[in-house]
């Protein structure tokens, strides 16, 4: 279990994909109970010579309302992560996943990928 897990309340089969190293951590905000994590295996060069990357940003769940920067009606309504697709040239894409099993799949799913 990664030291981080108690500390955010990341939940195991989250915290599987930090011990395994396929979330690697960028920054921790202790002010703002937020951990950056990098996916570096998923990284890569478009064919328009763009560095794409996903950046996983995590809140801890008793915080989300305090310290999201996206909701729909109220701060705290929505997961307490958000998952982005970065392309050097072109910005960010959150991508749209909801719940926790939604961004575990999304996790699997790359990581079987790339181990294939």
């Amino acid at each position: 279990m990664s030291d981080f897990a108690t500390k955010y309340d990341i939940p195991t089969e989250l915290d599987q994909y930090i011990d395994s190293g396929f979330l690697e951590l960028l920054s921790e905000s202790e002010a703002e109970k937020t951990l950056t994590f990098a996916i570096p295996s998923l990284e890569w060069v478009d064919e328009r010579d763009r560095d794409v990357m996903f950046t996983l940003v995590w809140i801890h769940p008793e915080f989300n309302a305090e310290f999201c920067h996206y909701f729909e009606e109220t701060p705290g309504d929505l997961a307490n992560f958000y998952l982005f697709k970065e392309t050097t040239d072109s910005g960010d894409e959150c991508l749209d996943l909801e719940t926790l099993d939604d961004l575990l799949v999304w996790l699997n799913d790359r990581q079987e990928t790339r181990s294939r």
